[in-house]
C-alpha cells in the first residue's frame, strides 16, 4: 500500500525512534536542516526520551509502537541498537512512515531483506546512514578514482588499529554483531562504494585477551575479493593506543598505472602515476577551529538533506537500503568465514543468518 502520511508545507515531519547518545546527536543534527521538523521522540529508557523531548520542545514516548500510532509524522530515524532496526523498521513501514535507518542496517542479511521487502510493500523510502563516503576526503579519493589516470584497480588496504574503549550495546555481541559491526562497517561500505561489489570474503580474528571489556573478538583481519578481481584487506583493533578513531583507518590504493594513499594523520591524500612527482592534496587540518566532529557533519548534513528531498520531491538519494543490505552481507560473511576457517562467496543467501543464528 502507499503511504497514508504527506508531509506538509514542504517540510517533512520526523519521528526519533532512540534517544540515546547518537539518538540525541541526530535530533541536533536535524533541527539544523530545512526541510525537517521533529516531532515526536520514543525510547524504551523514559529518562532518554524526556530529556531529548525536553530540550526540543516535543512529545515523547516509551516505544516505538506508541510514536508510530501517535505521532503525526511522515518519518522515522531508528536510532536503536543493531538488533532491534528489524522490527521497527518494519513496523515503521506497516504504519505508512518513510525510513531513515542508522548504521549497521541489521546483524543478518535475512533481517536486511526482511526490512527492504517490508518498505517496498508499504509503498515508503528506506535510507540507510552509512555517511563516511560522504566525508570530503572521501569523496576527493572517488573523485580522483574516477578520473581513470590509474587504469584499473589491483588492491587496496586499510589499517583500523586504534585505541578505544568499547561501551554499551557496542560490547555486546547480540546487540551489535561483532567489531566489525562497529569500527569496520563505515570503511567496508566506502570501500564497496569505492571500487564496487565483493564476490568473496576470507577473515581471521586474533586471541581473546581482554573478555572483561567486550564479548566480541579484540582483533580481526578481512580479505575482500571484488568482482572487478580487485583484492583488498582491512584489519581492525581497539588496542592499538598510538592512533585515535579519528587518525586511523588509512586507506593505501594500489593501481593499474599508480598509487593513492590517504594518512589520517596527516590529513592528506597523495597520489602518483608511475615516475612523476607525487600531488598532496592537503585536507582541511585538525585544529581548535576544524575538528573530526566538522567532517562528520559535513556527512550527516548531506545524507539528512538527500533524504529528506527524497521523502519530499522524489530526488535520487545518496544511500538506500540496498547499500545498507549489501554492506551487512560483507560484514557478516566475514563472520561466517572466521567461524567456518574458509572463505565466502556472495551474494549470501536471502534467509542467511549463520554464525548468528
Amino acid at each position: 500500500m502507499e503511504s497514508d502520511q504527506s508531509a506538509t508545507g514542504g517540510c517533512m515531519r520526523l519521528g526519533l525512534i532512540g534517544a540515546g547518545g547518537f539518538g540525541a546527536h541526530t535530533a541536533d543534527l536535524v533541527r539544523e536542516i530545512d526541510g525537517i521538523e521533529l516531532v515526536g521522540v520514543a525510547d524504551v529508557n523514559v529518562e532518554s526520551a524526556e530529556r531529548v523531548a525536553a530540550s526540543h520542545g516535543i512529545p515523547h514516548w516509551a516505544d516505538h509502537v506508541a510514536l508510530l500510532r501517535e505521532c503525526h509524522c511522515d518519518a522515522v530515524a531508528v536510532v536503536t541498537p543493531h538488533n532491534a532496526h528489524r522490527d521497527i523498521v518494519i513496523d515503521a513501514a506497516r504504519a505508512g512512515h518513510h525510513v531513515f535507518c542508522e548504521k549497521a542496517m541489521a546483524i543478518t542479511v535475512a533481517d536486511c531483506h526482511d526490512m527492504i521487502e517490508a518498505c517496498a510493500a508499504a509503498g515508503v523510502k528506506l535510507m540507510v546512514g552509512h555517511k563516511r563516503r560522504l566525508r570530503p576526503a572521501y569523496r576527493e579519493i572517488k573523485r580522483v578514482l574516477d578520473s581513470g589516470r590509474f587504469g584499473r584497480m589491483l588492491a587496496v588496504n586499510v589499517a583500523g588499529f586504534f585505541g578505544r574503549r568499547i561501551t554499551g550495546f557496542w560490547s555486546r555481541r547480540t546487540e551489535c554483531g561483532g567489531l566489525l559491526y562497529w569500527a569496520g562497517v563505515h570503511d567496508i561500505d566506502t570501500l564497496r562504494h569505492l571500487f564496487g561489489e565483493v564476490s568473496r570474503v576470507f577473515a581471521v580474528t586474533g586471541p581473546k585477551v581482554h573478555p572483561e571489556v567486550s564479548d566480541q573478538e579484540d582483533s580481526i583481519a578481512v580479505t575482500l575479493e571484488f568482482a572487478s578481481g580487485m583484492i583488498g584487506t582491512l584489519q581492525v583493533s581497539t588496542y592499538f593506543p598510538m592512533a585515535d578513531y579519528h587518525t586511523s583507518f588509512a586507506f593505501q590504493i594500489v593501481g593499474e598505472h599508480g598509487g593513492i594513499a590517504y594518512d589520517r594523520q596527516r590529513r592528506t591524500i597523495t597520489a602518483q602515476i608511475g615516475d612523476e612527482a607525487p600531488t598532496e592534496i592537503a585536507l582541511q587540518p585538525y585544529n581548535d577551529q576544524y575538528t573530526p566532529n566538522e567532517d562528520a557533519k559535513v556527512a550527516y548534513l548531506l545524507e539528512w538533506s538527500s533524504f529528506a528531498d527524497w521523502v519530499l520531491h522524489d530526488a535520487p538519494p545518496v544511500l538506500t537500503g540496498e547499500d545498507g543490505l549489501r554492506c551487512v552481507e560483507i560484514l557478516q560473511a566475514a563472520y561466517i568465514s572466521a567461524d567456518t576457517g574458509s572463505p565466502v562467496d556472495l551474494p549470501l543467501d536471502r534467509h542467511e543468518r549463520r554464525p548468528f543464528e
